[in-house]
């Protein structure tokens, strides 16, 4: 599935086992009567009610047992990457801003096209947007390189381009696409906070990561510094394959299925 697995972050290890135990507390509590996706979900009705913990808490619960492995996995091999590449501090920033934004985006579609009806007070849960925008920020630094689509492999760049319109659709024009909206709201902030970052410079920690993605420490003394084309893309951090010697095969990009 995977040529060359990461190792797991803390903050994904973190994110991961939350999630995987809030969606088994879920279950176990459901059959008890009680429900966590309206105590921990985000909605325009329950955080006008009082619930403002829902803004922070609405991203740890799945709503479905094939959606937490999905995300989870995502968060293991693409978040797993850029938390390596960017460090813990500057990679809470991304996942934080993001989730933020995608609840207040979906909080506004909610209360503005579907205030007076049902939608406005059925729970968004789940960590679906945030994977999502780590999918598209990987596209956009590594655009070259190797995903699947189901069967098909793509480039990155085309793959996030179907993602982003896939959810286009579904916000537009499929009944109950104010979900589709927070997925489109955590896509959208993401693109933002890159360019804050790259531009003007926000959330700045360690501009290069000392660490491949493999976790691997770097000594700049006995490797080769190459020119970055810093007109390809955003770049966050500078590739680590830009300090690998040109007969390093250890710069091999690994692919995603």
């Amino acid at each position: 599935m995977y040529n060359q697995l990461p190792k797991m972050g803390r903050i994904n290890f973190i994110i991961v086992c939350s999630t995987l135990a809030l969606f088994v507390a879920s279950a176990i509590l459901s059959k008890m009567g009680i429900s966590l996706a309206s105590l921990l979900g985000l909605s325009s009705v329950g955080l006008f009610s009082g619930k403002i913990w829902t803004l922070a808490t609405y991203p740890f619960l799945p709503h479905g047992l094939m959606a937490a492995i999905f995300d989870a996995l995502i968060f293991w091999f693409i978040g797993s990457e850029l938390e390596s590449l960017w460090g813990e501090r500057r990679y809470s920033y991304f996942l934080i801003s993001t989730a933020l934004g995608a609840g207040i985006i979906f909080l506004l579609i909610s209360q503005i096209f579907f205030g007076h009806t049902q939608l406005a007070a059925y729970p968004l849960t789940g960590p679906g947007g945030v994977a999502a925008a780590l999918c598209v920020v990987y596209g956009v630094l590594f655009p070259d390189r190797t995903m699947y689509f189901f069967f098909f492999p793509l480039q990155a760049k085309w793959f996030v381009t179907i993602l982003v319109g896939m959810g286009l659709y579904q916000g537009i024009f499929t009944p109950g696409g104010i979900f589709a909206w927070a997925q489109l709201g955590a896509i959208t902030s993401s693109v933002i906070w890159m360019v804050l970052v790259t531009r003007y410079k926000f959330f700045t920690g360690s501009p290069i990561s000392n660490t491949i993605n493999r976790g691997t420490p770097m000594s700049h003394k006995n490797t080769k510094r190459k020119k970055v084309n810093k007109n390809s893309h955003l770049h966050i951090v500078e590739d680590p394959s830009d300090y690998l010697d040109d007969d390093d095969d250890e710069g091999t990009p690994p692919t995603y299925h």
